[in-house]
């Protein structure tokens, strides 16, 4: 607060107009960041963002007075500075995206009263670090944070195998092995490189009963504002609660779920792709 200002006497104006104000300073840093150049003249920048110059100039100003902008005093153009990325690379090494994402865990439990979960990849296997059990439904063998999968027989797990080449995945064979849990495991590594081509096209991975028997999973993946793979999110329930029509229900949502949280991490859509 500053000095002889409390905040009973900002009106509510004040409060649109420095709401507005940060508004155009997002935009314009955006719009910065766009330009394939890497740099642009004032006038370019008001006219792509239908701002005044004048508008636009006190705002680069400022960002020049912090070190996020600079000019080229040859061509008068100005770029953004290595300042924000090193702000963004801060922030990603530091963000609770496992707490940020979930919230989603819970929203597809209570959508479909069944068993949901948030796993990540450690040494060639799968964590699970978030559950949540369907109100009147649970599944003993999600009941526990910190639970470890083999990657080749789990949907959530094939999810992240499809991020490996050729080479990757023979050295995935060579140290954990394709090992055989139920008669639906993929033990041959040309079975489960057709797999994970259907997984890449589809968006979305199946474990029928490939891990336990009975247990029928749906998995979706999570990416970050790089494209990669860094989560997984999944439904599991007894095979005999999930009969074809219901399946592709929870994978619509998965998929929209997947859209929300990949988002959330920065992740942008491909153009002209969408979510079915």
């Amino acid at each position: 607060m500053l000095k002889g200002i409390g905040i009973s006497t900002v009106n509510q104006n004040d409060s649109i107009k420095k709401n507005q104000s940060l508004r155009k300073a997002l935009e314009i840093l955006e719009v910065m960041a766009s330009y394939e150049e890497g740099s642009a003249r004032l006038q370019e920048i008001a006219k792509d963002l239908s701002m005044s110059p004048s508008t636009v100039l006190r705002f680069l100003n400022t960002f020049i007075e912090y070190g996020y902008v600079n000019q080229d005093p040859l061509t008068a153009r100005y770029y953004l500075t290595l300042k924000l990325a090193d702000l963004g690379d801060r922030n990603r090494r530091h963000y609770p995206f496992q707490q940020a994402l979930r919230k989603y865990v819970k929203e597809i439990a209570m959508e479909f009263n069944e068993s949901a979960s948030l796993s990540i990849e450690s040494n060639m296997q799968m964590v699970y670090i978030g559950t949540e059990d369907g109100p009147s439904h649970m599944l003993q063998t999600l009941s526990r944070i910190g639970r470890i999968a083999p990657m080749h027989a789990t949907g959530v797990g094939k999810i992240h195998l499809t991020q490996y080449d050729a080479s990757q995945l023979a050295v995935y064979q060579e140290k954990m092995g394709l090992k055989k849990l139920t008669d639906n495991t993929f033990i041959s590594m040309e079975t489960l490189k057709e797999e994970l081509n259907s997984i890449q096209k589809q968006g979305y991975a199946l474990d029928n009963e490939e891990c336990e028997m009975g247990i029928k999973c749906i998995a979706v993946p999570v990416r970050d504002y790089t494209g990669k793979i860094v989560a997984a999110l999944s439904l599991s329930a007894p095979i005999s609660r999930l009969p074809a029509h219901r399946t592709m229900e929870i994978i619509l949502f998965l998929k929209k779920v997947s859209k929300k949280a990949s988002i959330e991490l920065g992740w942008k859509e491909p153009e002209n792709t969408s979510v079915e």
